[in-house]
């Protein structure tokens, strides 16, 4: 962040000093009186772009939706799977049948109850070309579902699946009701909240659903995500106490550090940054250009000017998925060597580089401030880059397209190596926009999700890993921390890289 960014920032909080104290007295003036109904707020820094939870990838709606509707399971911060709508589950002996109990009496925001019909009609959209899923290679294994009875499902696969029950819990699988056609207009789900009202430009209010099967949760009796885009006036409002929740840069999370009012979270994510190329386009169709594209690149200053010293080079695997994630020490292509870089370039027939251009979103800092810094580090090898700073929703459409030339983002290794592997990169993957297509490859991600043994399939994981980083359709570069910013007034937010969601449904507010 440039100075002059950083004195706006300061000069944002300091201005609210005086209000925050005479805030705090009158707050005091009010304490004692009965409880009135409880709001969590939560700066937003996009709107919505839809609410399909089955069709719609971006992390604006995402945030939103997750809260609206409900999977079949759910996870925990150690990526432990737990039930969600299904409350008990069994494989057959040969691991292909699974049998799920769906808890029962649950209902949709319209007031039907949910059934093993509505299960079934989700699931079978999802595989469905034309629905445009985007977890519809995640669930490919699956042969047929037959529903017995209404609060039994049963899911019959072609091949083991053993990353079935983690694939469940993704909000890109929640449920939906079969009689809603389109769930951007009309969001009905069985979620702990329901939407009540949407404000183009200002916020996103949900409710309380009052007749949420988990009695405990949620905890407060609406939220409303305020957008505010701009990081100073965030700041200020956590500070006045106008804002509950807000992620936050770096910088931001250290100037709060003094702040009494005011709590800063932390956590690995689970998504790193990525240098994305269409491998049909020239000359990304040449691999021994991506290779050099890596080995140009220098994850290490990446992690400690993009990310501030608070991020760690990572692979195709995240970090926080330690049980998986392979230490970049294992990838060759990771230690920084122009010479080999140049020659491969050479090799290819680019011996005095080329230009190119690079789309990424303009609304997310360490996007851009990435972005720059692949700019600097390629120009070492002669390679020219622009940077196209492109909004949210026309970045998603050119993402989904599969026409771009090279993009800057952020994949998610969700919450299994199924999903970090085979949904990004296999042929068939369904975020495979790279068109990246190894036989090989594919054949080593479809035998880890049949692969019973912990161990054996943790080994083929670990060679599926090295080979994308070798073909590299996608430079793997950093994972950062998330930063939050919470008010005193909250209590039982504790956010992990298994999903913001888990944590608000446990949050609470007092004094409000």
């Amino acid at each position: 962040m440039k100075k002059s960014a950083i004195f706006t920032l300061i000069l944002a909080i300091s201005m609210v000093f005086t209000a925050c104290s005479s805030k705090s007295q009158e707050s005091a003036k009010v304490e004692g009186k009965a409880a009135g109904p409880t709001q969590l707020i939560v700066a937003a820094e996009q709107e919505p772009v839809g609410l399909d939870p089955n069709k719609v990838p971006a992390a604006s709606s995402k945030r939103i939706y997750s809260l609206i509707y409900d999977s079949l399971t759910t996870m925990d911060g150690d990526f432990t799977v737990k039930p969600g709508l299904a409350d008990k589950w069994g494989f057959s002996p040969d691991g292909k049948v699974l049998t799920m109990n769906l808890h029962p009496g649950v209902k949709f925001h319209n007031g039907r109850e949910m059934t093993s019909d509505d299960v079934k009609y989700t699931y079978e959209r999802i595989l469905n070309p034309s629905t445009g899923a985007l977890s519809k290679s995640s669930f490919s294994s699956i042969a047929s579902i037959e529903t017995p009875d209404k609060n039994t499902v049963v899911f019959k696969f072609k091949t083991p699946d053993t990353a079935f029950l983690a694939n469940a819990s993704s909000v890109f699988a929640s449920i939906v009701p079969k009689e809603v056609t389109d769930l951007n207009k009309e969001a009905v789900g069985t979620g702990p909240f329901m939407l009540e009202k949407m404000e183009n430009g200002q916020y996103v209010l949900l409710k309380k659903n009052p007749n949420y099967f988990n009695s405990a949760q949620p905890k407060v009796d609406s939220i409303k995500f305020q957008l505010m885009k701009d990081e100073s006036e965030r700041l200020a409002a956590l500070r006045s106490g106008s804002v509950d929740i807000s992620m936050v840069s770096n910088e931001s999370a250290k100037l709060l550090e003094s702040a009494k009012s005011v709590k800063v979270i932390n956590y690995l994510s689970g998504e790193y940054g990525y240098f994305g190329m269409n491998v049909k386009k020239k000359p990304f169709d040449d691999p021994r250009v991506r290779q050099a594209i890596s080995y140009a690149m220098d994850r290490n200053e990446i992690a400690n000017t993009v990310y501030k010293a608070q991020g760690v080079p990572s692979g195709p695997i995240s970090p926080a998925l330690k049980a998986y994630a392979l230490p970049v020490s294992e990838f060759p292509a990771y230690t920084k060597n122009i010479d080999k870089a140049k020659q491969l370039l050479k090799e290819a027939g680019y011996e005095n580089g080329f230009e190119t251009a690079i789309d990424t979103e303009a609304m997310y800092q360490d996007l851009v401030d990435l972005s720059q810094v692949i700019q600097q580090q390629l120009q070492q090898i002669g390679i020219k880059v622009t940077i196209n700073k492109m909004e949210e929703a026309a970045y998603i459409a050119k993402w989904k397209s599969k026409d771009m030339v090279t993009m800057v983002g952020r994949n998610s290794s969700g919450t299994n190596p199924d999903r970090a592997l085979r949904f990004f990169f296999a042929t068939d993957g369904s975020a495979n926009v790279w068109n990246y297509s190894n036989k090989e490859y594919d054949a080593l991600v479809q035998k880890a999700l049949e692969t019973t043994d912990d161990k054996q399939r943790k080994e083929i994981y670990n060679q599926a890993q090295k080979m994308v980083v070798q073909d590299a359709p996608n430079v793997f570069l950093a994972s950062p921390k998330i930063f939050y910013a919470v008010s005193n007034r909250v209590q039982g937010f504790n956010p992990t890289a298994a999903g913001e969601q888990y944590a608000i449904i446990q949050a609470s507010v007092s004094g409000k």
